[in-house]
């Protein structure tokens, strides 16, 4: 058969592309089409992302792609990072410069929120962490500060909702997205409204949900004429890149263990219902939404935006390692020296080499200051917090899966792979790197009917992408 492609746009905290995912009837191909960059961008009034231009570069890369595949596409979904939005007016024009989530407008927004409904409550409503950057703080800060694009705001559109929207004119809210604003009841495709309105927050901002498989629309015909193409079908995937990532874990067996490394490592697994339990609560998981109604029992660790940070400020000072030299940088060095990774000091842009040197310093440790010994010290903290991670996990869900599933950007390193496995004690699969992306393709094969389960398509992911074993070594 002819191959069919599957267009995916998937947008990290740094960097997004458009890929093409190939499937010729037995196995996937993936094709890197366009990639660019995606910096928050610092103005008078605070952080923020600039989303026109992401827009731009995904109408590159769909021109690209027309020119390679032409009319072999299929459909074209959108995964990006999660709690961010954009607020629209009654004719659909965005209000104001999307802000970007590490944002420090929403300080104190936890305290303010306890003082009106307890963190206890919202957890078992919602399911979700209260973490500084959700949607429900960024929302209650404008609220509080008497914004005037909330005021004047008609929809929430989330950034892959946005998105989706300037490329077919349809305003939709996806559901897994949607589950990391702390704003959805836990297990439930519906807005906890009451939560909302107790904020300070419009309820007229929220609409209802929809499913990942959904058909949002085709192309715009202006969108069309410019970039030369046939009207292509826009389809609601796990928005969320974190639920594409999870739908992406090549497991054959159900409820896998699985690491989404990135920006931020997402470590969880995946359940039929959700854990609102005070004891899940308090070692701090979320329930969010994944696809086929599933629940991603999950938390979040800071990830490789420690080393991320830390390469800007080496990069700015006039080094020119890439991440592959820190890390064998980091095999050569041996350093009794640890961090926690989630640590507030280290949430916020800036100077991380001296923010970890400092934190080093402040607990009586080593503080090195080359960078493959500050790479080290960063690696061996991930994977300390792993495996506490990862112990409360198993002790809150009962899993005796003996595989972990290490997946995504940060699955290409074996040096964190390993000392992960040695860590947990789990035999760690790393890959697929694209698992996001596999992930998204997947509901679009759902909805085009080329695959009948996720299961199907898992299957499908590890004959097409044979993942690399790390086992734990005993001392």
């Amino acid at each position: 058969m002819t191959a069919k492609t599957y267009l995916c746009v998937d947008l990290g905290a740094g960097s997004g592309r458009v890929a093409a995912i190939l499937f010729d009837g037995t196995s996937l191909r993936i094709e890197e089409v366009h990639r660019f960059g995606n910096q928050g961008v610092r103005l008078p009034t605070g952080w923020h992302w600039n989303l026109t231009q992401l827009f731009a570069d995904i109408l590159a890369g769909l021109g690209v792609a027309h020119r390679r595949y032409g009319d072999s596409i299929v459909s074209l979904g959108i995964d990006t990072w999660g709690v961010d939005y954009g607020l629209v007016d009654e004719r659909g024009r965005l209000l104001g410069v999307p802000w970007m989530y590490r944002d420090a407008r929403t300080d104190g927004g936890i305290a303010a929120t306890d003082a009106v409904i307890s963190r206890e409550d919202r957890y078992h409503r919602t399911g979700i962490q209260s973490m500084f950057f959700n949607s429900l703080y960024q929302l209650a800060a404008e609220a509080r500060h008497h914004s005037v694009t909330l005021a004047g705001a008609h929809r929430l559109l989330f950034t892959p909702d946005l998105l989706a929207y300037w490329l077919t004119g349809c305003m939709t809210n996806e559901r897994t997205i949607a589950s990391t604003s702390e704003m959805l009841r836990a297990g439930r495709p519906e807005w906890d409204v009451e939560l909302a309105e107790s904020v300070g927050i419009p309820t007229r901002i929220l609409h209802p949900l929809i499913e990942p498989g959904t058909a949002i629309g085709e192309l715009l015909p202006d969108l069309q004429t410019s970039l030369g193409c046939g009207p292509i079908k826009v389809i609601a995937v796990g928005t969320h890149d974190t639920a594409s990532a999870a739908a992406g874990v090549p497991s054959l067996t159900p409820n896998p263990l699985f690491l989404s490394s990135g920006t931020w490592s997402l470590v969880g697994c995946e359940l039929d219902a959700p854990i609102v339990t005070p004891e899940a609560n308090a070692a701090g998981f979320s329930n969010e939404h994944g696809l086929n109604g599933t629940t991603r029992f999950l938390k979040n660790v800071a990830g490789m935006w420690l080393l991320q940070e830390c390469k800007r400020a080496w990069d700015a000072a006039g080094s020119t390692l890439g991440y592959a030299e820190l890390v064998e940088a980091a095999r050569e060095v041996e350093i009794d020296a640890f961090i926690d990774p989630d640590a507030p000091a280290f949430a916020r842009p800036g100077d991380m080499p001296a923010t970890i040197q400092a934190a080093l310093r402040e607990s009586g440790q080593p503080a090195p200051e080359s960078p493959g010994a500050l790479t080290r010290v960063i690696i061996q903290s991930l994977a300390a917090k792993y495996r506490e991670v990862l112990a409360n996990l198993r002790a809150l869900t009962g899993s005796t899966s003996p595989t972990l599933h290490i997946v995504g950007g940060g699955s290409q390193n074996a040096l964190l792979n390993q000392m992960t496995a040695d860590a947990t004690g789990l035999r760690v699969e790393a890959g697929p790197i694209e698992a996001t992306v596999a992930g998204n393709a997947l509901a679009q094969m759902l909805a085009a009917g080329d695959i009948a389960s996720l299961a199907e398509g898992r299957a499908l992911i590890r004959r097409s992408f044979a993942p690399t074993v790390f086992e734990p070594r005993t001392a």
